[in-house]
């Protein structure tokens, strides 16, 4: 019997139904950027593939917000940044996720992802490569190589959502050129198997009828997350779903259908609770001062956290246990000189980007002008945060706390900070000493987040997609019951496990579409050797 309703089997679609029959060395499912990458690599190897994806080609969304953190590419090396240890980035992946994902997989992904860079950028003009940024490039000389024993590296690529969903259409247009026949509007529905093999796939057309595509390699399952599967997300995020009480903490991704096909074919899921972006902490400076570790307080005016502890995800796991209200990050007039000892993680702010800069420059201003009153800032996601300026933290503590008791305790909290800044030491949380700045220049800010297990948002006990899914070993095969692969099938992307921990924590902003681009592209290049 299935453990949840979801991975129980629908009943098979019966064979008159099928309109039409094709077949391929390689059939991969989905075409964002992992089923991509296998299908152009696959393709430029010799194998003959089909893709199947179930979005209109002219209206397709391709996850991803431009950033694509990898290592030792020839375009970084360009920059002038250094190659990166392999031995030192896998071990710390590994310390990142407690070991949970496969050495071996992150160990190709590493040695791979620089190689793999190059290749994706590879079609643009030579105009539009010299306009990817090279994110927090030059690092300040106070940039965090290391805090708390985790590792962060600068070098991720910024090339904005237009010029990335340019470049993956790019090699969608490759791959077809090399032979590939691409299905959109194709909605993968049913793993063929024959005698405990993966040999095909049924597809349902937008016009309802089904068509069966059969894989003399291989059938890869690239179809992405399950963030928009409510059950899933309940299911399997169990730490978001112990957090959340009630309201929707799921994300915009897709419903995990090409997990559920795994799953329905034999395959076993990664152990739970599974790693999603969000849904397990909570943050109040996302998107406007980045994970600046500036002190954090909750909706009491109390101190919870060493608020730069290692990465951004773990510095933000506290808060998700604070009283439900607002969490506020308090920082001043010097925020632009304590940018610069951010670790290079997901959500850093890029104090080498002008765009950036100016960002952040505008928003203080505005909240300067209207000091006393909240400015609303709009995030990348659309979320909109409350900022607060004013000249003393007296002030301030006026505009955060209605309570005399909070605007108190808030008042003692700054102090006993300032006290420990003035120490060089954080007896109370053990925050690293460089990162403790006092906040004594006027004008003072609070930018602020609400933590509501009742009501989820942006950047609190909110996800944007997930990043777990079915157990692979190294040549990412899906492993069946009795955890040997089940020949023929292979999962790529979101829709596979053992790459993250219970969070998606990174040495590196991007480092998710780039080991979709990296593994899928390795995944691409060994199944086409097979035949070869």
């Amino acid at each position: 019997m299935a453990r949840f309703k979801w991975m129980e089997k629908p009943e098979s679609i019966p064979a008159e139904k099928i309109a039409e029959e094709f077949r391929a060395d390689i059939v991969v499912i989905g075409a964002g950027h992992a089923g991509t990458a296998a299908a152009r690599a696959a393709s430029e190897s010799g194998a003959s593939v089909i893709v199947l994806e179930q979005q209109n080609e002219e209206k397709q969304w391709i996850l991803g917000v431009g950033e694509i953190g990898h290592i030792n590419s020839e375009w970084q090396k360009s920059h002038g940044l250094p190659a990166v240890d392999i031995d030192e980035f896998v071990n710390d992946w590994q310390l990142r996720t407690g070991n949970r994902s496969d050495y071996r997989l992150i160990r190709k992904y590493a040695e791979n992802c620089g190689d793999a860079f190059d290749w994706f950028i590879e079609p643009l003009a030579e105009e539009e490569k010299a306009a990817i940024h090279p994110m927090l490039t030059p690092p300040a000389s106070s940039f965090s190589y290391n805090l708390n024993g985790l590792r962060s590296w600068p070098g991720s690529a910024n090339m904005g959502v237009k010029l990335q969903d340019k470049a993956v259409r790019l090699s969608q247009e490759i791959a077809k050129k090399n032979g590939a026949l691409f299905f959109f509007d194709t909605k993968a529905c049913e793993l063929l198997k024959d005698d405990g093999s993966v040999t095909g796939v049924i597809a349902r057309r937008i016009d309802g009828s089904y068509l069966s595509f059969h894989a003399d390699l291989g059938v890869i399952l690239a179809a992405g997350d399950y963030s928009g599967n409510v059950e899933m997300c309940r299911d399997l995020l169990a730490e978001a779903d112990d957090l959340v009480d009630e309201g929707d903490f799921t994300g915009h991704g897709w419903d995990g259908s090409g997990i559920r096909m795994g799953v329905w074919a034999g395959g076993r899921l990664e152990p739970r609770s599974h790693a999603a972006m969000g849904g397990n902490y909570s943050f109040p400076g996302f998107d406007l001062i980045g994970s600046a570790a500036v002190l954090r307080v909750n909706c009491h005016g109390e101190r919870y956290s060493n608020e730069g502890f290692g990465t951004h995800i773990f510095a933000a796991f506290p808060g998700a246990k604070q009283p439900n209200g607002m969490l506020w990050g308090i920082f001043d007039s010097n925020i632009f000189e304590e940018v610069k000892y951010q670790a290079a993680n997901h959500a850093v702010f890029d104090y080498t980007d002008k765009k950036e800069i100016e960002k952040l420059v505008n928003a203080l201003k505005q909240a300067s002008d209207t000091s006393g009153k909240s400015v609303q800032i709009r995030d990348k996601a659309g979320a909109v945060r409350p900022l607060y300026c004013a000249d003393s933290i007296e002030a301030l503590s006026a505009c955060l706390f209605d309570d005399p008791d909070d605007r108190n305790r808030f008042i003692k909290s700054v102090q006993r900070y300032n006290t420990l800044c003035d120490l060089g030491e954080d007896p109370d949380f053990g925050k690293d000493k460089k990162l403790l700045h006092p906040i004594r220049k006027a004008p003072f800010f609070a930018c602020g987040n609400r933590k509501d297990s009742h009501q989820p948002g942006g950047q609190s006990l909110k996800i944007l997609v997930t990043v777990s899914g079915l157990l692979i070993n190294a040549d990412q095969q899906v492993l069946g019951q009795d955890f040997e692969p089940i020949p023929g099938l292979y999962a790529t992307g979101n829709c596979s496990g053992c790459r993250f921990g219970t969070a998606y924590t990174t040495s590196l902003p991007g480092q998710s579409i780039s080991i979709a681009q990296t593994l899928g592209r390795v995944l691409g290049m060994e199944l086409a050797e097979k035949e070869a």
